[in-house]
């Protein structure tokens, strides 16, 4: 695959060829790349599920050379928190759309909220997620519903003039960080939860988000 200098689009959904992937890391001008992985159990053998040590050798090495990356799609592949230290998403210096869906971290993977052109990130139904601390003030979209760990969330400390956070079905949220400054009539966000009560949330949350 590296010898196609001019692909640009990549949906390699599903696979677990070893050789494959590997090659992918020499694409220098691809602009979106799906790696979607299963959403029911995975097999064994998968390399983005189960193959930690593999993806320390090509994920890192690679996102270094993915600068005209635009559109990256890891949804259900996977990524435990040991997976995920292997990752540092700060070298995708052109990433407008990031989606994680379905995975199955804890804690953020590092360098997202260093993107400087990230517009959505979707982490919908990870299921394991408890805090997102660190959002590129670039957001114009977050999407973490069914997140049903999640406790808190960072507004961006410089958000875009339109923000659009949605937290549907994350039973367990607690704190929004940062809404105290929430003055700009162009944000919206929603959460739709009937489970959440005035006595969950700080009051000003709950005034904002309900009302």
């Amino acid at each position: 695959m590296g010898d196609v200098k001019s692909l640009t689009e990549l949906l390699a959904d599903g696979i677990e060829n070893e050789q494959f992937l590997s090659s992918i890391g020499q694409l220098k001008h691809v602009r979106r790349l799906s790696l979607r992985g299963y959403s029911s159990a995975p097999p064994s053998s998968s390399l983005i599920s189960a193959g930690v040590l593999n993806l320390k050798r090509w994920l890192p090495t690679s996102f270094i050379e993915w600068i005209s990356v635009k559109r990256l799609e890891l949804p259900h592949g996977g990524l435990s928190d040991r997976a995920a230290k292997c990752v540092d998403f700060r070298g995708l210096s052109s990433l407008e759309v990031l989606d994680l869906l379905g995975n199955k971290f804890s804690s953020m993977p590092s360098g997202i909220g260093s993107l400087p052109k990230l517009r959505l990130l979707l982490v919908q139904a990870c299921e394991y997620l408890v805090s997102i601390p660190d959002l590129p003030s670039s957001l114009t979209c977050l999407g973490a519903s069914h997140c049903k760990s999640l406790k808190r969330v960072r507004i961006p400390i410089e958000p875009k003039k339109y923000l659009y956070i949605e937290l549907h079905e994350s039973h367990s949220l607690e704190e929004i960080q940062g809404i105290e400054g929430l003055s700009n009539s162009g944000w919206k966000i929603r959460v739709n939860d009937r489970s959440h009560s005035p006595n969950k949330l700080p009051k000003n949350v709950f005034e904002v988000l309900f009302l």
